[in-house]
């Protein structure tokens, strides 16, 4: 498989069709992720991967990854993607609400060896926040007072 053939096939088997027992086809053993320290953990190595895949799939069993654009050169793929899923089942900071969520997500990955080696993750945690009536939008007049 090509570069851009492994992060497609990753983004849909582990992320969207809930296949996590086959991460290990498509991480690094030692697989380092770079993510906003406000997000879920991703602990550490493809076991890491594993872990946050399943707590995802707990908290949203219809998470879906849509890939938006995709960009491959070399040995990196940059992916813009849409991921949707309704919080049915508690995460970290949060107990179900059953709202449904779309937010946009930015990923570079470095590949080595045939593996998502490295990954530099941009996740609209703001969005996601606000749709779960987590947080309050910010004032959107635009009316002088």
């Amino acid at each position: 498989m090509t570069n851009e053939e492994i992060v497609r096939t990753a983004c849909r088997v582990i992320w969207s069709e809930g296949d996590i027992a086959r991460t290990p086809e498509f991480y690094a053993e030692d697989f380092q992720v770079h993510a906003s320290p406000f997000g879920p953990s991703w602990g550490s190595g493809a076991g890491g991967v594993k872990e946050l895949a399943a707590m995802l799939r707990e908290a949203f069993p219809d998470y879906n990854e849509t890939i938006e654009d995709l960009i491959a050169a070399g040995d990196r793929v940059v992916v813009r993607l849409t991921i949707r899923g309704t919080h049915k089942g508690r995460l970290p900071f949060a107990a179900a609400t059953g709202k449904s969520v779309e937010i946009a997500d930015t990923s570079i990955f470095r590949l080595q060896d045939g593996k998502i080696a490295e990954q530099w993750a941009l996740t609209d945690q703001f969005t996601l926040l606000v749709q779960l009536g987590l947080l309050e939008p910010p004032n959107q007049s635009t009316s002088a007072s």
